[in-house]
């Protein structure tokens, strides 16, 4: 009887232990299964909505001040954004221009409610979409492969990938391109900008003066809705009537008779300019007479001396030509900082002219402890000419009485204004946020509105730089599809085995 009884609790205990088993394999595969179908329909019906960005300046995801901009758009506005080129993969975009590109597209389809398209259409595949686009052929965009057409209504606008990222001017000078910040944001937000609510006003920057390029001025321009365009000196030299904005930035010669008379004109009928020269190499035998001229009818001079800072505590590394300058009571609001950086300056002052009805005031200035002096054809400080321990102005503005007064900002030096410097210092640098704060006083009188999309930094190219529809997707796919699965099936392993004994 004993032995039948064992028999029989032997059985029982294979037979609950073999329930175990198949309970606990069963389960893992069930939760695999539940895996695997809630993350293709979470892609599937979900996706985007679902990605998160793990950037440090979040240059995947559009900021507040764009998803602001697109809620004010009417709920049937339509813009639509097509790639020439088929769609790059999310694994190849790495490393290539789309990588801040496509992602950052997908968040503005994200946060549109419908507003904003995102399409990918290669024209060698599709040729039609090039005369859908563009009908009259305008644009011309069988030259554009590769870039991308914003459309609203029957405008568009180009944005080439290239435009999109700021690059060191020193590396280009060398044939490379050293990407040092990311305009992805800062460039599409403001493109559809300007096709649902126009430019502001537009600028004319002066070239034909040896001047070295404004590549960067147009950014920073276009960034406040100015239309930026180039007026080249020559013999039939006059401003435009819908002139806004007159720039000259660092000509490295002074401007011909005909420019002064034109220039002269355009002040009188209340004309806004802003003006940047410094004390180089390239120029400094250059007194600038006839646009001093100019510039004295604004009650301004520009003096034709290299300024040197004897302040240790303004000096940058020790340098006298490499310096701070301080922003003047008034114009602290213009930047984020009061102390901003200043080299090779020239003297701004006042030019007392008699009875001149414009107020001139200093917007920067050195130190009290500064020196100035004329430089001769070799480079070096004319002994006579030297004056020093005094305070000097880096930067003037100028404005006459009025509802719509002709007014000026005149920069000694190209800290604020020049490729070079932005190139090098980027476009969230503090002297570019002044540049952009005078710039909007000189357009007061407008109805100037624009959009203030901060540039943001190219992160380190890690895994928690990316979408998580790019490599941190990867990274939650391994752990919830390999490692936590893994792990249930080694808990249900140590379960059974300790549960067939029992």
């Amino acid at each position: 009887m004993s032995i039948n009884t064992n028999n029989n609790k032997t059985k029982k205990t294979y037979t609950r232990s073999d329930r175990f088993k198949f309970y606990s394999v069963g389960a893992v595969i069930i939760l695999i299964a539940i895996i695997l179908l809630t993350n293709v329909l979470f892609d599937k019906i979900l996706g985007r909505a679902l990605t998160f960005d793990f950037s440090d300046s979040l240059g995947n995801s559009i900021s507040q001040e764009s998803i602001d901009f697109i809620d004010s758009l009417p709920a049937d506005c339509k813009i639509r954004i097509v790639g020439l080129m088929s769609r790059p993969n999310a694994d190849k975009i790495y490393d290539t221009e789309y990588q801040y590109i496509v992602p950052l597209l997908d968040d503005y389809v994200k946060n549109s409610s419908g507003r904003i398209s995102v399409e990918y259409i290669d024209p060698t595949v599709q040729p039609t979409i090039l005369s859908e686009l563009d009908p009259s052929n305008s644009y011309s965009l069988s030259s554009y492969s590769g870039c991308f057409v914003v459309k609203y209504n029957d405008q568009i606008l180009v944005v080439d990938p290239y435009d999109c990222y700021g690059y060191d001017e020193t590396y280009i000078s060398q044939g490379y391109y050293y990407v040092f910040s990311n305009n992805v944001e800062y460039k599409f937000t403001n493109t559809m900008y300007i096709l649902t609510q126009g430019y502001s006003c537009k600028a004319y920057v002066i070239t034909g003066l040896s001047e070295d390029g404004n590549i960067y001025l147009a950014k920073v321009l276009e960034g406040l809705t100015i239309e930026y365009n180039e007026l080249p000196v020559s013999e039939n030299f006059d401003v435009p009537e819908d002139c806004d904005l007159i720039i000259l930035n660092g000509p490295n010669q002074d401007i011909p008779e005909k420019v002064y008379v034109a220039l002269s004109e355009y002040i009188s009928r209340n004309g806004k300019l802003l003006v940047a020269v410094d004390c180089s190499m390239l120029n400094f035998s250059e007194k600038y007479e006839r646009l001093n001229r100019l510039l004295n009818q604004m009650n301004v001079n520009i003096d034709p001396v290299l300024i040197s800072e004897n302040d240790p505590g303004y000096q940058l590394s020790g340098y006298q030509l490499d310096s701070v300058v301080k922003v003047a009571n008034g114009f602290t609001d213009y930047a984020d900082i009061t102390l901003l950086h200043n080299t090779f300056a020239r003297s701004v002052r006042n030019a007392d002219v008699p009875g001149n009805e414009y107020l001139a005031l200093p917007v920067l200035l050195t130190s009290e402890n500064a020196s100035s002096a004329e430089i001769d054809v070799n480079g070096n400080a004319i002994e006579s000419s030297i004056v020093e321990g005094r305070q000097f102005n880096v930067a003037m503005y100028t404005v006459l009485e009025g509802e719509d007064p002709s007014k000026a900002f005149v920069f000694g030096t190209l800290n604020f204004t020049s490729d070079e410097y932005m190139s090098a210092y980027g476009m969230n640098d503090s002297n570019v946020k002044f540049l952009r704060s005078c710039i909007r006083e000189l357009m007061s009188t407008k109805q100037f509105t624009g959009l203030n999309i901060e540039v943001k930094n190219v992160d380190d190219f890690s895994l928690d730089t990316e979408k998580s529809t790019i490599a941190a997707s990867t990274a939650v796919m391994v752990v919830f599809m390999i490692i936590i699965p893994i792990l249930l099936v080694a808990l249900a392993v140590v379960v059974y085995t300790k549960r067939k004994n029992l």
